[in-house]
Order: structure tokens, then C-alpha cells, then sequence
């Protein structure tokens, strides 16, 4: 269940990359996060209200709306791959 978390938080983010560029040129911040007890979506910006109108509709139109393709698929697939492995190559994650 980690790894399908991992997967659909990295195909959204990829999703929202282009929907999202014009607040992120505007100092609006959203972060993404596979956290312990499921999504968790961060949102900063310089007025309090704008990004939470900004970044909600706009995470939650992609999210009740959420597709991908084969190619998209495995090229995520193969990032996360390389992530895991580069983090289970260190001793101590391994460890936990």
C-alpha cells in the first residue's frame, strides 16, 4: 500500500506540474506527501486564503478526476525504482 501511495502521489504531482506553474511564479506553494496515514497536501503562500482557494479546487478537480497513461505510468514506475533502491542501499534504512 506504500508503494501504490508512493506511485499515485508522484503521478499527481506530475499531473498538477503544469496546471500549477502560474501560482508557483507567483510564490504559491503546494507540496505533495505519501504521509504515514495517507495524502497530505501542504499549502504556503504569502496570503493565507489564496492558495487554499487556489491549490484546493485545483488538487481537488485532479484528484476526483485522476488519469494517467501506460507511458506515464512506467515512467514513474521506473523512478520509484531507482528511489527505493538508492534508499536501500543505505545501512540504516535498510535497518528499519
Amino acid at each position: 500500500s506504500v508503494v501504490l501511495l508512493d506511485t499515485f502521489v508522484s503521478i499527481l504531482s506530475l499531473n498538477l506540474s503544469e496546471p500549477a506553474y502560474g501560482a508557483d511564479i507567483a510564490k504559491l506553494e503546494y507540496k505533495l506527501v505519501a504521509g504515514e496515514h495517507g495524502l497530505v497536501i501542504r499549502v504556503k503562500g504569502l496570503n493565507h486564503k489564496i492558495p487554499y482557494f487556489l491549490y484546493s479546487q485545483l488538487i481537488i478537480d485532479h484528484l476526483s478526476d485522476f488519469s494517467f497513461t501506460p507511458a506515464v505510468f512506467e515512467m514513474i514506475k521506473e523512478e520509484l525504482k531507482k528511489t527505493y533502491f538508492n534508499m536501500l542501499i543505505k545501512s540504516e534504512v535498510l535497518a528499519k
